[in-house]
């Protein structure tokens, strides 16, 4: 979700339009500021300006959409910061708020998303037995046959080969409960099919 700025000029016409007869109304016209400005929008990071951002874009568009330097590390509001590869964002503070990366490649465009307890799966009941069916070389079809689907989410998407789809690379996340370390398993994908998985818990 972008923020969007008023400029000095905009105000100043839309004051001049308005035909303003108070003192206070004209000064702000004048100025460039009006009396009733609407604050900036708070800063705020979420599961929906996550998936809101899309690969392939560049990083001072990513930057701004995100509000990078809106707040500080440490605010309670949560942040975004950006390392120069990577931007990481947080919801809040403590110490284990949802969290995202996004990293951009050397021509700046972004090519690869993660997230951490941001997006959380429809039906956690991911089984030890059904993770035990999962096998290298299984297309993701065959994964989404051997496990819930609504169990897992996207955990992270790469495209290390941007512009190219080629050489995609995807992590699921699939768990067993709630709370903040749940039983899951992790499936790891590169162009379609399973490469490698591991899991914490799982019975």
């Amino acid at each position: 979700m972008s923020v969007f700025r008023r400029t000095a000029a905009t105000w100043a016409a839309a004051g001049i339009a308005a035909g303003a007869a108070v003192l206070g109304t004209a000064a702000g016209a004048q100025a460039g500021v009006r009396s009733d400005a609407p604050a900036e929008e708070k800063f705020s990071f979420t599961a929906a300006k996550y998936e809101a951002v899309r690969f392939g874009a560049d990083k001072a568009d990513v930057s701004r959409m995100l509000g990078v330097g809106k707040t500080s590390p440490g605010s309670s509001e949560g942040w975004c910061d950006d390392s120069g590869v990577t931007i990481t964002c947080r919801t809040t503070s403590g110490d284990y708020p949802p969290y995202a990366h996004f990293s951009f490649n050397a021509a700046g465009k972004l090519y690869l998303k993660d997230q951490n307890m941001l997006i959380k799966p429809k039906t956690p009941n991911l089984k030890r037995s059904q993770y035990d069916r999962v096998r290298n070389g299984m297309t993701e079809a065959q994964l989404w046959a051997s496990v819930p689907k609504d169990a897992c989410v996207l955990s992270q998407e790469s495209f290390p080969n941007w512009p190219s789809a080629d050489g995609r690379e995807v992590i699921y996340e699939c768990q067993a409960g709630t709370g903040l370390f749940p039983p899951s398993g992790w499936f790891y994908l590169t162009d379609g099919k399973v490469t490698y998985k591991h899991q914490r818990g799982l019975a």
